[in-house]
């Protein structure tokens, strides 16, 4: 088998809370980094003196995932405090599966299956030159191991964020990002995905047609563009007319990515439900021998702190 086959990689995507203003004499005592880094300390703290698992539900799925335990290490970063969590989580209420360890065995519904070393590194930045009016913003960088799906660590990574820190992750408005993109002529680099659905009763190659009683299409379109003079794009995503239920654009510049999620309302063509994502995304090959220290934490200190030079190079 070829090395390259072989090639894990470690990935640290991020992403960023809302900005929000000191509200100084009320929850801090001065606004520095010790102090927004020691109110995350008193709300894990918290939690863990209560010793109740905190649930992700999802309305469309029987399955739960939980979060119960999280531990956090200090560290710094050029002078900067910063916050190790390793974080247990697990998912239960399962229904359909099963486990063998010598024998095999039916999952039950109060089993638990999980892990706790998901890990996310916290950093905390400052805005102002005026203390009395200075803001502040966290970052989290998740620390994406190869045993993990990336969207599970970064959904458990988020949960703690929202109903644990009672941290709200930044909603970036569109408006935002289209004034962010016109400083430039073109985008260099975009990917547009298109999703379709269609009625093909009439498809010539369907069998069996004097029983069908329907028939959907589902069309999916990946085109990448270079160069997209931003006038163009802009026009494209005010666009009502398309016959795509779901279109992505992907905005691809270095190691960031602006990720644009546009969906038709059922029952109402005209209105679209829209997300952004912005996301940065540093990653780092692992030989045989780093796979035996993914979860060493000076290991793991050693790949955040590359992300955090490559994500504060970039933005200088």
């Amino acid at each position: 088998m070829s090395d390259n086959l072989l090639k894990h990689k470690i990935k640290i995507p991020v992403f960023s809370s809302e900005v929000k203003n000191f509200d100084l004499g009320v929850i801090f005592d001065s606004p520095d980094y010790n102090s927004l880094i020691k109110l995350l300390k008193a709300k894990i703290e918290e939690f863990d003196r209560a010793g109740i698992a905190v649930t992700n539900l999802r309305s469309n799925k029987v399955k739960e995932m939980k979060i119960s335990n999280i531990e956090y290490f200090d560290y710094s970063f050029e002078g900067i405090p910063t916050l190790l969590l390793k974080i247990t989580a697990y998912n239960t209420n399962l229904i359909d599966g099963f486990v063998e360890i010598d024998l095999k065995r039916d999952l039950q519904k109060k089993d638990k299956v999980g892990s706790d070393t998901n890990y996310v590194l916290i950093i905390p930045s400052i805005f102002g030159v005026n203390s009395s009016k200075n803001t502040y913003q966290y970052k989290f960088f998740v620390y994406d191991d190869p045993t993990k799906e990336s969207s599970e660590i970064i959904s458990i990574c988020k949960l703690v964020a929202k109903k644990i820190l009672e941290v709200k992750i930044r909603n970036i408005k569109l408006e935002t990002i289209l004034q962010e993109i016109k400083k430039n002529n073109v985008i260099e680099n975009i990917e547009i995905q298109l999703s379709s659905q269609t009625e093909e009763n009439d498809d010539p190659e369907i069998q069996l047609k004097q029983y069908l009683v329907k028939s959907n299409v589902a069309k999916t379109t990946k085109n990448k563009y270079k160069n997209l003079p931003t006038e163009s794009f802009e026009k494209l995503i005010h666009d009502r007319s398309h016959n795509s239920y779901k279109r992505i654009f992907k905005i691809i510049k270095n190691k960031t990515e602006i990720k644009i999620t546009q969906e038709k309302f059922k029952g109402d063509i005209d209105k679209l439900n829209s997300t952004i994502e912005e996301i940065f995304n540093s990653q780092y090959e692992l030989s045989q021998n780093d796979l035996e220290n993914i979860f060493d934490k000076d290991f793991i200190i050693k790949n955040l702190n590359c992300a955090l030079t490559d994500f504060y190079n970039q933005t200088v």
